[in-house]
């Protein structure tokens, strides 16, 4: 099996333990508010939302490129602020991929922001070798939105994951 890796790194005006709340511990109650127009409802199949062994189904809405995605929380680490989780099912693997592997870390930036960085291991299914510069660039923009979408309804709405 092939494994190409992808790491970004995005800066926003939010606080690493917002971020995090709102994308990991209580990402199951915050996002579908946050975010409607890229999360629908995210559903809770095994565990507890939010925590290490946790699984998900992503569900997106109408007109999106795809409608939903599982993935498994392999690790929380609400202390340094690091989730690890793979995305194991769903149509935004495509054709190529067996399973993506992610780990987020939300660093403080010393202005009262953070700084994302985050890496993807994309486990490609037998017979495929590489993934297109068009491929990554979709899967950048996507995570990108999540991420900026989130940080401006954060900063409109002081209050939530406070």
């Amino acid at each position: 099996m092939t494994t190409i890796e992808f790491s970004k790194e995005i800066k926003v005006q939010v606080t690493p333990k917002r971020m995090f709340k709102a994308f990991v511990t209580d990402a199951h109650n915050i996002l579908p508010k946050i975010i409607p127009h890229i999360v629908k409802s995210i559903d809770i199949l095994e565990g507890e939302g939010g925590v290490t062994g946790c699984v998900r189904q992503i569900n997106f809405p109408h007109g999106a490129p795809f409608s939903h995605m599982k993935d498994k929380l392999e690790l929380v680490d609400a202390e340094n602020l690091v989730v690890k989780f793979v995305l194991f099912e769903g149509p935004g693997l495509g054709e190529k991929m067996e399973s993506l592997h992610s780990e987020q870390r939300f660093l403080d930036s010393g202005d009262g922001g953070c700084i994302i960085k985050w890496k993807n291991h994309h486990h490609l299914k037998a017979g495929h070798t590489h993934i297109s510069e068009e491929e990554f660039k979709a899967a950048r923009e996507h995570g990108i939105t999540f991420f900026t979408a989130t940080e401006a309804y954060l900063i409109a709405h002081p209050d939530v994951c406070a």
